[in-house]
């Protein structure tokens, strides 16, 4: 391996910090700054060579801070900064961290710490390798004080391998010298009971404004004991006052007294005598609440009720209650209440009937506690009756349909679109030609109160090679009629006979505030006024029938 590899090693080994979280304040070792000795490895063979010296800021701690005898204890060595890369880039993963340390004093042997994961990202040459947290753990001996003392660390690249221990240039990895990096830990075995809780007949569970009595064992003789309100594993922001004594053998007794606002829960009390610190579970409580399933029926329903955060051993009585107006409880109904009694941990269970139609909540009490839930009456479910008896009940049903509206239109028949008047030959006085328009079906399914209109518009008759009939010259005599089967809740009106077609009125279908629709049939009788002395030729013109 060459030298810039080893000092990425050398980083290495500083890179891995990360976040360490002590369960409670511990003797920590650090972070201090501190200086190891190092050499490189190839191959993982030799006696080592480029010694270097690595310094950075080490934190070593251990968690639980006083484990008990037999417990497992997790160490932990934090580096905060890493060495500068050489010229060779890293990638993820490919400089494992291993950590010896060494136990003296009430117990005798090492643990080894890992860093699998290093670095944790793609290093660029010349960069920061960044910080590290190698972790492992041990079973804790007898009681009595040992010492952690970081002995040897090792960066594993698989080209080679740098070992560091204390300051100093020799064989790291053959006989290293321990560091300074050294950590006591009081191995405890002390112990503590909650004996009662004041306004709780059990011992498990406690809420604002009660006090937690305790009693404890093991701990430091004629010591003044410091109680307060912790997460699970003893760390966390302390809550509570209280206090307590022990006697010449470490035995004792205090109070602990449960603040409002308290976080709730599982928690425990811990209890430190200055040195060591006892846990004791403890359930806080919070404001009861219930749950209920189904959440709406019929008379009859069978509710399963459910709760939490109620006094452990207490008696709740479930009940029905009509809507609230003011502050709860609201009013009862006349459903039938029934009891159970709390669990351990403040938790309830009952079955509870709803027969009262006026029943807007289910609630239940246990002294000053209180907690509803909204019930909503339902006509879905009713039971008629119950057990060898007659009875009737009624289901209602509201019946709904969708009329969804259709369209106003007009039809012709195929092949209608052309229409032909009758041949006139000139004799020099005013001819009429005369034609049929062909039914025009008009349906209005629209399930309205409209009516409509249908008009027409011609164009000038435009005669081939020349000559011109004004488009005034057209007549009809309108006709509108129900078609052949239809039921219809109106009756059309033909237009004006002898009208012009221009701007003229086929046939109108009246408004109706009962409602209008249909199906019509429309045509007409043209009649085309041809001058005695126009110029001969085909004429041809435009009819167009508009509906609306």
């Amino acid at each position: 391996m060459k030298p810039t590899v080893r000092k990425v090693l050398i980083a290495a080994a500083a890179a891995l910090a990360g976040v360490i979280v002590v369960q409670a304040p511990a003797a920590a070792y650090g972070p201090t700054a501190n200086s190891l000795g190092c050499r490189i490895y190839f191959s993982d063979a030799g006696t080592g060579s480029s010694a270097s010296v690595w310094d950075d800021t080490f934190t070593l701690t251990q968690t639980p801070p006083s484990p008990k005898p037999g417990q497992a204890v997790t160490v932990s060595l934090t580096a905060a900064e890493g060495s500068t890369n050489g010229p060779v880039g890293l990638t993820a993963g490919t400089v494992p961290v291993v950590v010896t340390v060494g136990i003296s004093g009430s117990q005798t042997g090492t643990v080894t710490l890992n860093q699998a994961n290093y670095p944790s990202g793609t290093v660029n040459a010349y960069a920061k390798l960044g910080g590290f947290t190698a972790t492992g753990t041990f079973v804790a001996g007898d009681a009595g004080t040992l010492n952690l003392t970081v002995k040897q660390v090792k960066f594993a690249n698989a080209t080679a391998s740098t070992y560091c221990s204390a300051a100093g240039d020799r064989d790291h990895k053959a006989s290293p010298v321990d560091t300074t990096i050294v950590q006591a830990v009081n191995v405890f075995n002390g112990g503590a009971t909650i004996t009662s809780i004041t306004g709780q007949t059990a011992v498990t569970a406690a809420r604002s404004g009660n006090s937690i009595n305790f009693s404890v064992t093991g701990m430091a003789p004629n010591a003044t004991l410091t109680p307060s309100l912790r997460d699970l594993g003893g760390g966390g922001t302390a809550q509570g006052t209280g206090s307590g004594t022990t006697d010449a053998t470490g035995a004792g007794t205090g109070s602990l007294s449960v603040p409002a606002g308290a976080t709730t829960g599982d928690r425990t009390v811990a209890i430190s005598d200055g040195t060591n610190t006892v846990l004791v579970p403890v359930t806080i409580l919070g404001t009861p609440a219930i749950t209920i399933t189904p959440t709406s029926g019929g008379s009859g329903t069978v509710v399963t009720v459910k709760g939490t955060n109620f006094n452990p051993g207490s008696t709740v009585t479930v009940g029905g209650y009509k809507a609230l107006t003011g502050a709860p409880p609201p009013p009862a109904t006349s459903d039938a209440a029934v009891t159970t009694t709390a669990t351990a941990t403040g938790g309830i269970t009952a079955s509870f009937k709803v027969n009262d139609p006026a029943t807007a909540w289910i609630g239940a009490s246990s002294g000053q506690l209180f907690a509803l839930a909204a019930w909503v009456a339902s006509a879905d479910t009713c039971l008629a009756a119950t057990g060898n008896v007659d009875g009737e009940c009624d289901l209602t049903y509201e019946l709904s349909q969708t009329v969804t509206g259709g369209a106003l239109a007009m039809s012709r028949g195929p092949g209608s679109s052309a229409i032909t008047f009758d041949g006139v030959t000139l004799n020099g006085t005013a001819q009429t030609a005369t034609a049929d328009l062909p039914v025009i079906n008009v349906t209005d399914y629209r399930g309205s109160t409209f009516g409509w209109d249908l008009t027409a518009e011609v164009t000038d008759f435009t005669g081939v090679p020349g000559g011109t009939i004004p488009a005034d010259s057209l007549t009809w005599t309108p006709a509108c009629v129900a078609h052949s089967g239809a039921t219809n809740l109106v009756t059309a009106t033909a237009g004006a006979a002898g009208e012009k077609v221009n701007a003229g009125t086929l046939c109108k279908g009246p408004e109706n505030t009962a409602g209008t629709g249909g199906s019509f049939d429309a045509s007409a009788e043209l009649a085309l006024a041809v001058p005695g002395l126009q110029l001969a030729g085909t004429y041809t013109a435009t009819l167009t029938i508009t509906l609306s």
